[in-house]
């Protein structure tokens, strides 16, 4: 599908990835401090980033920039080096799915990122923390952040996928890239 932005070329698109880091940056720092606030966790900014990757490249590629680009949420927290990047990761591995089975470009496709993308992430999360063997997760952790996680990410995907396609480009269509 292409829409109203095409993929930026030259110093414009240095320009404008440079922008979206700093405004994803200020953005996730302002729903973290707004929600620890509330006392609820806050949307995921940089696993919306990661899921939309997917939809503008090549699968390997895809992966690869969402590691890349939850290592950069990790080397600006104090969390455990890797667990966001393996997290957003992860969650664009779902996304791929998404991606590669769901022709719908509407609330059904945003609703099944979503879900994949939050899943892929809490997956890669279980999966490290039981083989380092911390206690990093619990039960009372999934039972209560994960469907906050999913709802507060869901709500502010719509808004999120405006700023990603001024930076990125418009997403391609759910078989290009594919082959």
């Amino acid at each position: 599908m292409r829409g109203p932005y095409p993929a930026p070329r030259g110093p414009l698109r240095w320009v404008k990835l440079i922008v979206y880091a700093a405004l994803l940056i200020a953005a996730q720092g302002l729903l973290s401090r707004l929600s620890d606030a509330a006392g609820i966790p806050a949307p995921d900014l940089f696993l919306l980033t990661g899921a939309a990757l997917v939809w503008r490249l090549p699968p390997p590629w895809a992966v690869l920039a969402a590691y890349g680009v939850g290592l950069g949420q990790d080397l600006l927290g104090s969390g455990a080096l890797g667990l966001h990047a393996a997290g957003v990761a992860g969650g664009a591995l779902l996304t791929l799915l998404v991606r590669r089975y769901v022709a719908d470009s509407g609330l059904f496709q945003m609703l099944l990122t979503v879900l994949m993308a939050v899943t892929g992430q809490w997956l890669a999360f279980l999966i490290l923390n039981y083989w380092l063997r911390a206690n990093l997760i619990t039960a009372d952790l999934l039972r209560t952040a994960v469907p906050l996680v999913f709802v507060g990410t869901l709500v502010l995907y719509p808004l999120w996928e405006r700023v990603v396609a001024w930076a990125f480009g418009s997403r391609s269509g759910p078989e290009e890239h594919l082959a």
